[in-house]
This record gives C-alpha cells, sequence and structure tokens, in this order.
C-alpha cells in the first residue's frame, strides 16, 4: 500500500502514529524517506511552522498524537526522521573518549566534584579500646562545562523539490561533528592540552593545576608524584618503567596506593606495537622468548588527538575511569525550534531542529595515569 492509500485508509493521526513508529524501529530508512512524497500523501498540507515537539520513541496510544495536533503532522513526522539520523550518526562515529572517564550528571557551568578525605590513618586499637574518630575535611575539583550547538533548517523548496537527500546528508554531518566534538572535550581534559585558566584539566580546589610532571603536586597530599616518563614504547619493558612510577604513587596520607590499569592509549604510529604487546602470544622484547604476561591485560587504544594535542610519540597508561570524570549537564539531544523566529520569514524556513550538548572533563586526581613522552 502506497503512502497516500495508508492515509487516507488510516486517516492523519494512525498514519503518523505508524510512520513514526517504522522510523523509531530503522525500518524506514533515511534513503527510503521522501519529503515530497510525505508531503503530497498528506494532501499537500499548509507548510508552516510547527507549534509541537518531536518524538525520539515509539508511540503507544494515539492519544499522544492527538494532544500535540497542530496544523498537520507533516512537521511531526519530518522531526521524527532527523533526530533518527543525527542521533543515529552520532553513535556510528568513531570515538573512544567515553571509554576513558566516567559520566556522571551536573547541573552547574563550573562544577564541584565534592570527595572527602580522612585526617590522619587507621590506629591499632587495643582490646577493650575505643576506636579513634577521625574528622573530615572537604576537598573537591572543579570541571567547566560548556554547550554545542548546530541547527539544520528545513525550507519550502526542500520539500516541494523534493531535497531529501541533502537534507539527510546535513543532518548525518551535524551527528558526526556532534560526537567528535564530545570526543575533543574529552581528549583534550585526558591528554592535558592546557593547564591554565577555567578548561584546565585539572583544577583542584579549583586552581589549575599540571596534571602531568616529574614533580605533579596534588594540594591535598604532601608528596608529589612522577607521572610523566619517558620511555618509548616498543616492548614490554617499557610497561614496566609505568609501574616503576607507580611504585611511589602515595594517597593523601602519604600511604602507598595499588593502581591496576586497565587501559593504554598511543599516538597513531604505535597502535598495531600495543595492540602486539596485549593480544599476541610472546613478548616483544628480543631477549625473551618467553609467554607474554600481558596479553589480554589491557585495552589497546589509539586515538589522532594524541599525535595532535602532545605529540607523534607520546602513549599513556593506567586506569583511566578512575581519574577522568565527564560531567553532563545535558546528553546530545535533537529539539524543534517553535515558530516565529526571522529565518521562516527571510528564508522561508518552515521548521528548524537543534543538534546540541552540554558537559565538560577533567581530572580528579593525578595518581591513576602515566604519560610517556616516548622520547627517551
Amino acid at each position: 500500500m502506497g503512502l497516500r492509500e495508508l492515509y487516507e485508509s488510516e486517516g492523519e493521526v494512525v498514519f503518523t502514529r505508524k510512520l513514526i513508529n517504522l522510523i523509531v524501529e530503522g525500518k524506514l530508512k533515511p534513503e527510503e524517506f521522501s519529503l515530497r512524497a510525505l508531503w503530497e500523501a498528506m494532501g499537500r498540507p499548509r507548510l508552516s511552522p510547527s507549534t509541537g515537539g518531536l518524538f525520539r520513541g515509539k508511540i503507544e496510544n494515539d492519544a499522544e498524537l492527538k494532544e500535540a495536533v497542530d496544523s498537520t503532522m507533516f512537521p511531526k513526522i519530518t522531526g521524527t526522521m532527523i533526530n533518527k539520523v543525527v542521533m543515529d550518526a552520532y553513535q556510528l562515529e568513531y570515538g573512544i573518549g567515553d571509554r576513558l572517564v566516567r559520566v556522571i550528571p551536573s547541573t552547574q557551568k563550573d562544577d564541584t566534584i565534592v570527595g572527602m578525605t580522612a585526617e590522619g590513618e587507621l590506629f591499632e586499637v587495643g582490646e577493650g579500646l575505643s576506636y579513634e574518630e577521625t574528622g573530615f575535611e572537604e576537598k573537591h575539583h572543579k570541571i567547566y562545562n560548556r554547550k554545542f550547538g548546530r541547527i539544520v533548517g528545513l525550507t519550502e523548496e526542500a520539500v516541494k523539490f523534493d531535497q531529501t537527500g541533502q537534507m539527510i546528508a546535513r543532518a548525518q554531518l551535524i551527528g558526526e561533528k556532534m560526537k567528535a566534538k564530545r570526543e575533543q572535550v574529552i581528549m583534550e581534559a585526558v591528554l592535558e592540552k592546557t593547564s591554565s585558566g577555567v578548561l584546565a584539566a585539572w583544577r583542584p580546589g579549583g586552581t589549575s593545576t599540571a596534571l602531568y610532571s616529574d614533580t605533579s603536586t596534588d594540594p591535598y597530599s604532601a608528596t608529589t608524584f612522577d607521572n610523566n616518563i619517558t620511555d618509548v614504547l616498543s616492548d614490554e619493558t617499557d610497561i614496566d618503567a609505568a609501574f616503576v612510577a607507580w611504585a611511589s604513587a602515595k594517597d593523601e596520607n602519604g600511604e602507598f596506593i595499588q593502581v591496576v590499569p586497565d587501559a593504554i592509549l598511543t599516538n597513531l604510529g604505535k597502535a598495531s606495537t600495543a595492540m602486539k604487546l596485549f593480544q599476541q602470544d610472546r613478548t616483544l622484547a628480543s631477549s625473551s622468548l618467553g609467554d607474554n604476561i600481558y596479553k589480554g591485560k589491557y585495552q589497546p587504544y589509539t586515538s589522532p588527538w594524541v599525535n595532535s594535542i602532545v605529540s607523534a610519540t607520546a602513549w599513556f597508561i593506567g586506569a583511566f575511569r578512575k581519574q577522568f570524570i565527564y560531567t553532563e549537564v545535558f546528553a546530545p539531544e535533537v529539539t524543534q525550534a517553535r515558530p516565529g523566529s526571522d529565518q521562516e520569514w527571510l528564508r522561508d524556513v518552515i521548521y528548524q531542529w537543534k543538534a546540541r550538548f552540554m558537559g565538560g572533563c577533567g581530572a580528579v586526581t593525578n595518581r591513576y595515569v602515566i604519560k610517556s613522552t616516548g622520547a627517551g
């Protein structure tokens, strides 16, 4: 049954529900979607701005649509397709950033990640004696959240001349760029693009502080920590160099801590070396033919951001999710504009959708990731 026949037999509300559900379920593909055909099937409704929101999920009953009816259901179907295209492109775009951070919700422009640090240490308790009570002092780290977005506009000509392919391509590009921008925000923090100002990768107590250095200083600790080594990533002995650095890692009370790394992040030139280190049966060191004890231990990641922000020789290893947090004010989303914008009159833009997200990323400690400049 064609669109026109379906529309006439089912009526506008049922027709809209069925098409929206087909789009959400992925049964109606973008390449099968036609603005002109839909407009024709619905009796060429007046192309006026919509007052209702778009639908991101399946519609369970027609009451949902009847409550949202405006002059036509056309923008609701079109908006659902735009949302589907943008978010699918976002999900398909490559990125490793989200695997390196913990995501927590945020409601602030410059968020405060609060923690507690014990004053003192555990004391031996003699038989029949009371436990010594300890106080707690507040410690915190600041992470600055930013908002990014772009608008997709649909003109009257795009419908009447059936420029569906161009509209879909623009929507896909925005979805891809939205993922790329989120990736950039995360990687700039993980790789410490800057150590000053509100965008510094690490801001303990709200003060921007160098994250990676030979004498990395945590203001909540009396000790410094060398998390900046210089080994070239060639074989498993270079991994050992990171463990040597961790041997001096201490908590706020000066007690040694155990770091269990689970990932390695390399520049593009060392991607194959990292994969061999953690996937092959034998070690890489020329002096050893033994079993590879690191096989399957860590997840190898590679990113062009390492080359761009740090260098073509740098690499990182550690428990990234224990060190980095992504604060999410709102996740990537697509919203539909209300009528009344100047673009409606000036450019015959009948509908507009905004793709956006807001968040930030930063470190909450300096002990769980080791950086190597790879220049040793």
